[in-house]
């Protein structure tokens, strides 16, 4: 994945998993000072690259897998779409998300 010319990595190659209907996808997630960028594992069989600009995001929170399971994460955008993951140290990367995208929307 390439850099846009003023794109700097926040975070690289966190583990994740994207669901894309039924399937989990798993994969590797990275934050940007741009934007959120999923690149799924080869095994899949959903490998397209998700890339969310910062500025689209409108909320991300903590949600629960199965109901119960306290490792996910929710990134809802501005045409309404949600992308649901699961994520390892999500307190922290949750955090890291929305500074980037604070610090993203204050330079418009």
């Amino acid at each position: 994945m390439e850099l846009r010319p003023t794109e700097q990595y926040i975070l690289q190659n966190a583990a994740a998993n994207l669901f894309r209907g039924i399937e989990g996808v798993g994969g590797r997630l990275d934050v940007t000072n741009e934007r959120v960028i999923f690149r799924p594992h080869s095994l899949n069989i959903q490998t397209k690259i998700l890339e969310i600009d910062l500025q689209e995001i409108v909320k991300v929170e903590k949600r629960n897998t199965m109901f119960v399971v306290p490792n996910g994460m929710k990134i809802c955008v501005t045409s309404g779409k949600e992308y649901k993951f699961v994520v390892w140290g999500r307190t922290k990367l949750i955090e890291q998300i929305r500074n980037a995208r604070n610090h993203a929307t204050a330079k418009r």
